[in-house]
């Protein structure tokens, strides 16, 4: 079966609205429609599938990507992967081989199932959350968390989950996607921000790299695309501490009429509009992305 057809099958279970244009999946995320499949696969649609999408979907636009290659060169536009492990002793720096040492001595991190996830996971959940921010009013309840866990149980082939330990107590985890042999997408990451200092998060991608990399041969891992709406402090981490790179690929965007047209008229005007209504910043930053 291709992960095409399993991933129906995991959106079915998890009554999440999907729609399949071009042979592809395509979901909806916040305001936006996006493909359900790896960043190094070049995705086609023409205007009026975008527009099925909408209708079928809601949203405001629909986005896509043209895969990893020459052409992408000069995009802006970029998923964060990582094609190689590199095992502790090769680290060139001296300084990111001792934080892996430390942090393998003083965590444990390995592939769990889903109910480890939901019975521990929150503590962990909620601590990641509050280092933004969040008010804890809109953060889950311990049951509602782990419900929502729960649903990716009959879909370990494909929704992998890791955690790490220190003295025995879950501080960090990890939801993986995986799309058959070629990659596998880092979605989720929550670490306890109390342990970061007992280098935690060295533990968890080390080990998740050596596992996916080397191991079991995926093409390579993804901490997924460039952000636009906030600061990607762990894909600095992981270009700077685990060998990522930002691989362009070219983007595409439909929008929903009229705002297409709204976005072409204020154009000229780009600076003072993300001053005057910085909600819709990420937005004008899009369709400069987009223009390039």
């Amino acid at each position: 079966m291709s992960y095409v057809e399993r991933y129906a099958e995991m959106f079915r279970a998890k009554k999440r609205p999907f729609a399949e244009a071009g042979g592809q999946l395509f979901v909806r995320k916040a305001r936006w429609i996006a493909p359900a499949g790896p960043a190094a696969q070049a995705y086609r649609l023409e205007a009026a599938e975008c527009r099925e999408l909408l209708r079928r979907l809601g949203g405001w636009w629909v986005m896509w990507t043209d895969g990893f290659g020459p052409h992408a060169a000069d995009s802006e536009w970029h998923a964060v992967i990582c094609r190689r492990h590199v095992p502790v002793e090769e680290v060139a720096s001296g300084n990111v081989r001792s934080k892996l040492r430390r942090g393998l001595k003083n965590c444990e991190a390995r592939r769990v199932d889903a109910r480890e996830i939901a019975r521990n996971g929150h503590e962990t959940y909620c601590a990641a959350f509050g280092e933004y921010g969040r008010a804890a009013a809109d953060l889950p309840s311990q049951e509602a968390f782990a419900q929502r866990v729960l649903t990716d149980e009959p879909f370990g082939d494909v929704r992998h989950h890791w955690a790490v330990y220190c003295e025995g107590r879950m501080v960090g985890f990890a939801q993986n996607l995986l799309y058959g042999k070629q990659e596998v997408d880092y979605t989720l990451i929550k670490l306890h921000p109390d342990f970061l200092n007992r280098y935690s998060s060295y533990a968890l991608f080390y080990r998740m790299n050596e596992f996916y990399l080397a191991q079991e041969g995926f093409q390579y891992v993804n901490d997924g695309f460039r952000s636009i709406s906030h600061a990607t402090g762990i894909q600095d981490f992981l270009v700077k501490e685990f060998g990522f790179e930002r691989e362009p690929t070219g983007l595409h965007v439909h929008y929903r009429p009229p705002l297409g047209a709204a976005l072409g008229l204020s154009r000229p005007f780009g600076a003072l509009a993300r001053r005057a209504c910085p909600p819709l910043a990420p937005l004008f930053e899009l369709e400069r992305l987009r223009r390039k």
